[in-house]
């Protein structure tokens, strides 16, 4: 199992860095089409389709890196005031309710995902890009957070009761 977990955690290391380059790829993207438009005055067709898919591509990149170490906004004042068996249990339940959610979500993305892929259904745009090229990170990004939800919550068993603030702890092979 703790094989599995490293090869879970590395992937997302992985995607995380796809993301980031991601980043750059918009950066540069969104800085050329405003001089090309601006200063040359010949915009392109393709920066404005090309910038919105990798947007959704780098949120359901990085999201399980940041599901794995807490990384989200958190109001958790609430769960820290309360006394430590009720934090824990709040934070299970939690747990529970990300995992089924992000484990819905990514289960019908996947069945969109493959009518589309099977339907050959391109974004509207005047740059023709498959839709499942934006699903199926999508797909990715929601399992994987399901899984780290998972590892968190099985986690919250063992010694640790942080919860998760540390990573999936004795799960996460580190």
């Amino acid at each position: 199992m703790k094989r599995l977990c490293r090869m879970h955690d590395a992937l997302t290391r992985t995607t995380f860095w796809a993301a980031t380059l991601g980043v750059l790829y918009l950066t540069l993207v969104t800085a050329g089409e405003v001089f090309g438009r601006y200063v040359l005055s010949a915009p392109s067709d393709w920066a404005p389709d090309t910038a919105s898919v990798a947007f959704g591509l780098i949120t359901f990149l990085a999201v399980p890196y940041l599901t794995w170490k807490a990384g989200h906004a958190s109001m958790d004042f609430v769960v820290s005031a309360v006394p430590l068996r009720l934090s824990v249990l709040m934070r299970r339940i939690n747990f529970a309710i990300g995992f089924a959610a992000c484990a819905v979500c990514a289960w019908v993305g996947g069945v969109e995902a493959a009518r589309q892929i099977s339907s050959g259904v391109m974004i509207v745009s005047v740059t023709p890009i498959p839709k499942w090229a934006v699903f199926v990170p999508m797909v990715y990004g929601l399992g994987s957070s399901a899984l780290y939800f998972a590892r968190h919550f099985a986690n919250s068993f063992g010694s640790d009761t942080s919860g998760g603030k540390e990573g999936a702890g004795s799960w996460s092979g580190t």
